[in-house]
């Protein structure tokens, strides 16, 4: 991948005070961002746009992280990176996410964390 492709990303989270400095550092990466403060949400904008990330908050109101990522990987290969607070928690150990960041103020660790899932994504598998 190159460093000027563009990707496009969910972020799932309730919290505007996290929410939107981490929509704006994306942004700010020159990717296209969109943003859901519900599970429910996020669905609806999954079944409308192919999304090269999604970022999941593993508290949500109304659905659990967990909730939120086995429905998303029920209907598409889409790499799910879960904000936890525990790497371990029984939320990631429940789900199918891709990977997981216990901090969820590191923008620079979760953008790069996308870019890397994105990157996984395209290798080809080989015997």
């Amino acid at each position: 991948m190159t460093p000027r492709m563009i990707l496009r990303i969910l972020v799932v989270e309730d919290d505007p005070v996290l929410a939107s400095p981490l929509t704006s550092y994306i942004a700010g990466l020159g990717w296209d961002v969109d943003f859901a403060a519900s599970g429910k949400l996020a669905l609806r904008f999954c079944a409308k746009t192919d999304y090269d990330a999604i970022v999941v908050d593993e508290a949500m109101p109304d659905l659990s992280g967990a909730e939120i990522c086995n429905k998303i990987k029920a209907q598409s290969d889409t790499p799910v990176l879960l904000m936890t607070s525990n790497q371990h928690s029984e939320q990631m150990m429940s789900c199918n996410a891709d990977d997981c960041v216990a901090d969820p103020s590191d923008y620079r660790e979760i953008a790069h964390r996308c870019q890397h899932l994105k990157e996984r994504e395209k290798l080809p598998i080989s015997a």
